[in-house]
């Protein structure tokens, strides 16, 4: 007699989407940034669907894992993707939903086993030891609401650590987004002034065109205008920072204002634009501690 097991293609298809629009939720809470619901939906469904056409993929286990890995990807860039990202910022999200895959995973899996251990093992398929579909609506309930409360928390968190800088220069004015670093303890070394960093792509429209192709080259020995001159303070980065050279090219604002739900604050810091990213999310700036709070 054959053995086998009975698989519903629409519950496994419920079960995928659900788990999948639930990492998403909490992939975007984690990162601090906006759920595009059509998107994460579109993208779950896909999950779901892919979840069921896995069952009839007859292959051995590397072709399986790299249709898995294949499909993680496609998901991913469906709810993830943007004109403006950066590659490696979508692979960090790829890995961030495996890894929370993986542990919501491991986490409905152990309070399967804890619950039938307690006497609900009447929940259970009577074809097999697969989870019920209210058992895991349950489970995957609960699991939402912690994301959900969690997630609010992580929001609050992450908001307090975050503002609107607006920046004042030569008669321009532009606003980004910066966020607190702990461990940006830069400083002016004659002044003791506080030194903010920033992506010169950010505030480059703040600067003429010779001071521009100046902080890009680093080239921080060679001449320059005696005008351009007067606006730079060097500041010792002790290579901790991350760029080619153990300076940093600091410029001294006209006004700089910190902006966030508790109001405006003038800050009296300098600004060191770098010529490359600073992989803070959303954030083109890095304020020293004390700015936000």
């Amino acid at each position: 007699m054959e053995v086998g097991q009975t698989v519903y293609a629409d519950v496994l298809f419920l079960i995928n989407f659900s788990m999948d629009f639930l990492v998403f939720y909490i992939c975007a809470r984690l990162a601090g940034r906006r759920l595009y619901h059509f998107r994460s939906a579109l993208a779950s469904a896909l999950g779901g669907a892919y979840g069921v056409a896995s069952l009839f993929i007859d292959a051995n286990g590397f072709v399986t894992s790299v249709c898995d890995v294949a499909a993680l990807i496609v998901i991913c860039c469906v709810a993830f993707a943007s004109k403006n990202m950066r590659l490696r910022d979508l692979f960090g999200r790829c890995i961030l939903f495996a890894l929370i895959s993986s542990i919501l995973g491991g986490i409905m899996t152990a309070l399967s086993s804890i619950l039938e251990r307690s006497g609900f093992a009447s929940l259970e398929y009577e074809s097999g030891d697969d989870i019920s579909v209210w058992l895991f609506t349950l489970i995957a309930a609960a699991g939402g609401a912690a994301a959900f409360v969690g997630g609010k928390r992580m929001k609050r968190i992450a908001a307090a650590k975050s503002a609107d800088v607006e920046i004042r220069m030569n008669g321009k004015s532009i606003v980004i987004r910066a966020m607190t670093d702990t461990g940006n303890m830069l400083t002016d070394p004659l002044s003791g002034r506080a030194v903010a960093l920033c992506e010169l792509k950010a505030v480059e429209d703040l600067f003429p065109a010779e001071m521009i192709n100046y902080l890009r080259s680093g080239e921080f020995s060679s001449g320059i205008c005696s005008e351009i001159a007067s606006k730079i303070r060097f500041i010792p980065a002790r290579g901790a920072i991350g760029g080619k050279t153990s300076l940093l090219a600091a410029v001294e604002p006209d006004a700089v204002t910190v902006i966030n739900d508790k109001g405006k604050r003038e800050a009296d810091i300098l600004l060191a634009p770098v010529p490359y990213n600073l992989s803070a999310g959303e954030s083109r700036a890095l304020l020293p501690p004390g700015l936000v709070d």
